[in-house]
């Protein structure tokens, strides 16, 4: 796993990548439909914008994780009620910045840049407002990064049919999948026992992880003994292909069908992971 200082670094690079892909957009472009449900070109461009890091981690790093002025409180968070809220934000961020997206976004990533470049050695603990619970710097790092990098792809596959993930994002994408298992997986009181879908990961790092469903919910975790903790079903791919599949960009049946995603145990939760995405 990189330093802070070498994520920062990813930053800068996906930065600079997305700003040149977006900078000569025309708007009829804008108005297409992204890769993301239900959201426009411009409408990802304007979440983008909308989110607050530079602001949240400038007051984390004054060791002020209270809620901004205007933001709920921690212990008011609903997980639905937060995915409403990221949608609605969005829009409203469009109507306020209206013909200055393209700014409005540079601005803003720049000033991403800058803060954490500014972050000092003893600060990368520090916590920092996040409306499910405070997070610490380090961690609003790679949030950063996997926002920025997992929407690029919304926009930029739109238009760039090979468009690929670099692999310094695939590295901090799958640290935070599980983030992204909070949001697309819902309890399930019709388990009457847990079920593990274990993913093998080979590149750009190896990894093993144990997706684990309970009637609770799910959880992401690493098995201390593969041997010993049996697995109903046992998915092999790449990095890429893994948080494509968690973040639900890539449907886990076509990642199977098109070979990206290779498996073995119960064929029947095997060919029917897919339909365990309940939200997201």
């Amino acid at each position: 796993m990189e330093t802070p200082i070498e994520r920062v670094e990813i930053l800068r690079q996906e930065v600079a990548r997305f700003k040149e892909r977006v900078a000569n957009l025309a708007p009829q472009d804008r108005e297409l439909p992204s890769a993301c449900d239900g959201w426009t070109v411009a409408d990802v461009v304007a979440h983008l914008v909308g989110q607050a890091f530079p602001l949240t981690v400038s007051r984390g790093l004054q060791g002020d994780y209270s809620p901004p002025p205007g933001a709920p409180a921690v212990t008011a968070h609903n997980e639905d009620d937060f995915a409403r809220n990221i949608f609605q934000r969005a829009f409203n961020t469009r109507a306020e910045v209206g013909d200055r997206l393209l700014e409005a976004l540079a601005e803003r990533l720049d000033e991403s840049v800058t803060v954490f470049e500014g972050v000092g050695h003893e600060q990368w603990d520090n916590l920092c407002y996040w409306p499910p619970g405070p997070e610490t710097v380090r961690v609003m790092l790679d949030m950063r990064i996997s926002e920025l990098s997992m929407h690029a792809w919304d926009v930029c596959s739109r238009f760039d049919s090979d468009y690929r993930l670099s692999d310094g994002a695939v590295r901090v994408l799958m640290d935070t999948v599980p983030r992204a298992v909070r949001r697309a997986f819902r309890p399930d009181p019709s388990l009457s026992a847990p079920v593990i879908f274990r993913f093998a990961i080979d590149a750009p790092v190896v990894a093993l992880y144990d997706l684990v469903f309970t009637p609770e919910g799910a959880v992401l975790q690493q098995p201390q003994d593969p041997k010993t903790t049996q697995a109903d079903v046992a998915f092999r791919c790449d990095g890429e292909t893994y948080v494509m599949v968690m973040y639900g960009r890539t449907a886990p049946d076509a990642a199977i069908a098109s070979g990206r995603l290779l498996w073995e145990g119960d064929d029947v939760l095997a060919l029917g992971f897919g339909r365990r995405f309940l939200g997201g």
